[in-house]
């Protein structure tokens, strides 16, 4: 399977670069493998996160390309699904929807466009300056130079917003998974729950939708060293926060 030409023409405008290819093999599972990778050099886009979504768009699986970019999902059975990729510093790629068979293996090569985006924007909150070096001590170092760091607010936060009802959809809208079948676990990583902060503070995974989600302006994920996702409201004060040391 192959996209089509008119699908080419409009991702390659776009500076995103996508090939499909559908091989069978004698497999009991839905595979959907493959590469992240720089459109212009063709270096591979390490610790993007790379999401299976179902036709509502809400991720059904999400992994993290390795260090030469290849990723794997299982797809949880035959159906229609997209491949969204994000990474900070990159543009964000969704495939066409795909046609998923049982015992199926797809190849999909995901190719994104470098977009220069450190941290830009956070001023709206305090200085960036000051933002920056509150992320930079509680992470262990620049975000930047994090695996799995992602940073959405803005735009792209209130859309999630909007076509969610609570926090949890919110999550998974930002192609962060949150599951709920024996337990509330939130960016679950190896079977293991990831770690919920609420404006600097850790809480209980299950407090997820306690949280006003109208008041929340700035999300950030990380995996440096364990799963995390960080929800900051509008009224956290990062100058207070933030201690310098010394």
């Amino acid at each position: 399977m192959t996209t089509t030409s008119a699908a080419r023409a409009s991702l390659v405008a776009c500076a995103v670069l996508l090939h499909l290819v559908g091989t069978a093999h004698d497999v009991a599972a839905q595979r959907i493998q493959g590469r992240a990778s720089d459109v212009w050099t063709g270096g591979p886009i390490a610790f993007a996160e790379v999401a299976l979504l179902g036709r509502d768009e809400l991720p059904v699986v999400a992994v993290q390309s390795d260090s030469a970019g290849r990723f794997v999902l299982e797809a949880p059975g035959g159906g229609e699904y997209y491949v969204a990729m994000q990474r900070i510093g990159y543009t964000t790629v969704r495939s066409p929807l795909l046609a998923v068979t049982e015992g199926t293996t797809y190849d999909v090569e995901l190719e994104a466009q470098p977009e220069a985006v450190p941290l830009q924007g956070l001023d709206v909150f305090t200085g960036r300056q000051t933002a920056e070096n509150w992320l930079s001590r509680e992470l262990g170092g620049h975000p930047n130079s994090m695996k799995g760091f992602r940073l959405i607010r803005g735009a792209r936060l209130e859309d999630a917003k909007t076509r969610s009802k609570d926090n949890t959809g919110m999550l998974r809208w930002l192609y962060i998974p949150v599951s709920h079948a024996r337990r509330v676990c939130v960016l679950a990583l190896f079977d293991n729950c990831g770690q919920l902060y609420v404006d600097g503070r850790l809480v209980p995974n299950e407090h997820i939708d306690s949280v006003d989600m109208e008041s929340i302006a700035m999300v950030v994920t990380v995996r440096e060293e364990g799963a995390r996702v960080y929800l900051f409201t509008s009224d956290f004060d990062w100058k207070t926060h933030w201690n310098p040391p010394g």
